[in-house]
């Protein structure tokens, strides 16, 4: 059987204003006093983690089709730190022809040295996280690199023989309008990657962007001006050769993300790091995001679960239906009555139907897909299957 595998790597230079992901900020002095105290004892944590799933894999012919480590910023790490954690993941995995490597980094925390490390290990896929083209946008984010370490970076990697490459931009930014955001998506389209992520800036519990806005110094974006800004970067990038074939992704032909295809067609992944989550034998877990949690149990051979949940079958015909209509391709009537032996009507066809009549799901004799406008307000979308 072929699954992915995504490794968590839980540390930045310095944590931007609005992340609410697992991440701890080491500084720059990451590969010095605090890299010793801090990543050495973790990247040590979860080797052991990958022995673990070695285990209990074993004798189930389980090859990696997809890895994805993400973060965090994995390129904080040194070069052989990297090499230790590629070197560990390819000799306990099988790898299966033609596997999809992707390593995320931002730019000023990856060069020629860290590249160089990265190909020799397999890594075929790098994902970039830019945000944006424009200087003052860059610092309201809080990110630590600059518009020069942008190109500098994505030259060095082409350079050296990256071929497909990944590039993060968001929208909805403080004090962002259209305009800017074309002048974005004109830049981001000049360095020609072969796939390009867009996020609306969302403002989540426990950021600093959260603790401005309930003190009244930070005020949600236009939400009107945000759906105007999506459907500029639709027909922009579609006009550009892109094929928006997920909610938020858009991909030369050919080049679309497998690993993340993997998350929404609901295929099996192991979830490796801490606050990783994962997705084995019906069963979804997610790690603990606590560094001591996580690398108390794992120091003592034990799973890092903070929590796991059984998918039964009622669940699973719900995930099938809001995982696969992040996919412009829609859900595949025949498939899920193949999977399930349920016709997708006698299931939901109520629902179905309400949301066609609302212009947010659109029917076609095989498939099921969102409309722009269903699209843009996916997550209400989704709430109805559930």
């Amino acid at each position: 059987m072929k699954i992915g595998a995504y490794v968590h790597i839980p540390f930045c230079l310095a944590r931007c204003y609005y992340c609410s992901f697992t991440s701890y900020a080491v500084g720059a002095s990451a590969e010095q006093d605090i890299y010793q105290k801090q990543i050495e004892p973790y990247l040590n944590a979860l080797i052991k983690e990958v022995g673990i799933y070695k285990d209990l894999l074993k004798g189930k012919n389980i090859q990696l089709k997809s890895l994805y480590i993400g973060g965090g910023t994995p390129t904080c790490l040194s070069g052989g730190q990297l090499f230790i954690l590629l070197d560990t993941l390819r000799t306990n995995y099988t790898y299966s022809e033609g596997i999809e490597i992707t390593v995320e980094g931002n730019p000023g925390t990856i060069g020629p040295e860290k590249l160089a490390v990265l190909k020799e290990q397999g890594c075929n896929r790098l994902s970039l996280g830019v945000q944006s083209f424009n200087p003052k946008e860059l610092r309201v984010l809080g990110r630590i690199h600059s518009l020069p370490d942008v190109y500098n970076t994505y030259k060095i990697a082409r350079t050296m023989g990256f071929a497909n490459i990944n590039l993060d931009l968001m929208y909805g930014l403080p004090g962002q309008d259209l305009n800017d955001w074309k002048k974005n998506l004109r830049q981001i389209v000049d360095l020609q990657p072969e796939h390009i992520s867009l996020y609306q800036l969302n403002i989540e519990e426990g950021t600093p962007f959260y603790h401005l806005y309930q003190r009244g110094l930070m005020e949600k974006f236009d939400q009107d001006q945000a759906f105007y800004m999506y459907e500029e970067a639709i027909n922009y990038l579609t006009e550009q050769g892109y094929h928006h074939y997920e909610i938020s992704n858009f991909a030369r032909p050919g080049k679309e993300s497998r690993h993340n295809k993997l998350y929404w067609q609901d295929e099996y992944y192991l979830g490796l790091g801490a606050g990783a989550s994962g997705y084995l034998d019906n069963m979804r877990y997610t790690n603990m995001s606590s560094l001591k949690q996580y690398q108390e149990l794992v120091n003592r051979g034990e799973r890092p679960l903070e929590q796991q949940e059984k998918i039964g079958p009622s669940l699973a015909m719900a995930e099938t239906m809001f995982l696969g209509l992040r996919l412009l391709e829609g859900v595949d009537k025949r498939k899920f009555q193949q999977h399930f032996q349920v016709n997708i009507k006698d299931q939901y066809g109520e629902i179905i139907e309400n949301l066609k009549s609302q212009g947010l799901l659109r029917e076609t004799e095989t498939h099921l897909h969102l409309t722009r406008r269903g699209l843009y307000i996916a997550n209400e979308v989704f709430m109805e299957f559930l």
